[in-house]
């Protein structure tokens, strides 16, 4: 889909998801260089800021969408020439379509969308797309928030959640941590193409693409705490079963010992093969076996008790 608003000598061309043909008859146009036009259909591409002649040619992308399986990135490409400003993205980018509905209602209200050239539309469309970042930085806080009421809670499972959040978070500073790197140069290219002088605009930008990526340290840090909690706390709950187990198997060993010995063709008091005990009725024989395996087993669960084993 091609969109194209002019005003007060700007252009503005806007191409979502293109057709080959739609970005050749941009390179007719304008002179883009062939590979350039290349890179735009490319899906696949790091960010990257060229100056080419009389335009500035820049691929950047950035975290549209975090769920489950990760944050997905939008491409956008920009050719940026004295007069004029062109975007080339692969999906609908709600900022971006924000500035162009912006931009036209600005046109019906006969105001300029673009008073000081085609450097400040860019830094308009930049600007806002980088804005719209905070809102998913905060969604992916506000579920650390809510991991942080759960993950002390042995009935609940967090570990699926923690994963999800890790790697959200590591999508988000992979494919913020360019838009870091070219920032400035993206400032110094469109002052010398455009002859806009933001630089003071364009400082203000990368304050927020800093903060951005404190965000992002913070809630990497975060959930790294989470889950070095839960490891742990998995670990001492699976050392307390283990605990459990190991008292349980050593005040049943008496009981298999006196087993065991009853269980031999021996000669033994109360056995079969002489008459059975009756000082305490019928069952003095079982009597008798189980109070010598109950006794040790209670010695042992009051040493345990006092070692704070238990």
């Amino acid at each position: 889909m091609r969109r194209e608003i002019n005003c007060g000598g700007i252009t503005w061309i806007d191409l979502e998801t293109p057709t080959r043909d739609e970005v050749n008859d941009l390179g007719k146009t304008y002179s883009f260089h062939h590979l350039n036009l290349e890179d735009c259909l490319s899906k696949i591409q790091i960010t990257k800021v060229e100056k080419y002649g009389d335009y500035l040619f820049m691929i950047l992308r950035f975290p549209v969408l975090c769920k489950e399986g990760g944050c997905s990135p939008s491409q956008v490409s920009f050719f940026l020439g004295k007069n004029y400003v062109i975007t080339v993205h692969d999906a609908k980018l709600e900022p971006l379509n924000d500035v162009y509905l912006a931009c036209q209602s600005q046109m019906k209200e006969g105001v300029k969308f673009a008073t000081d050239g085609a450097g400040s539309l860019f830094y308009w469309i930049f600007s806002t797309i980088i804005d719209s970042l905070f809102p998913l930085m905060e969604s992916l806080m506000d579920r650390l928030e809510d991991l942080e009421d759960i993950v002390f809670d042995a009935k609940t499972e967090v570990l699926i959640e923690v994963t999800a959040l890790r790697r959200n978070i590591s999508d988000v500073r992979r494919i913020v941590s360019p838009i870091r790197r070219v920032a400035l140069d993206i400032a110094a290219g469109v002052k010398i193409i455009s002859g806009d002088d933001l630089s003071i605009y364009f400082n203000d930008l990368h304050d927020r693409i800093e903060k951005i990526w404190e965000l992002s340290e913070t809630a990497r840090e975060i959930v790294e705490i989470y889950k070095d909690t839960d490891f742990t706390l998995n670990q001492q709950r699976m050392n307390k079963a283990l605990v459990y187990l190991t008292v349980i198997f050593t005040a049943t060993i008496p009981a298999t010992i006196m087993g065991t010995f009853y269980g031999m063709n021996i000669y033994l008091p109360g056995g079969l093969a002489i008459e059975p005990w009756t000082f305490l009725g019928p069952y003095t024989t079982f009597i008798v076996i189980l109070s010598i395996s109950l006794v040790p087993a209670a010695i042992m669960l009051y040493y345990f008790k006092r070692m704070g084993w238990l």
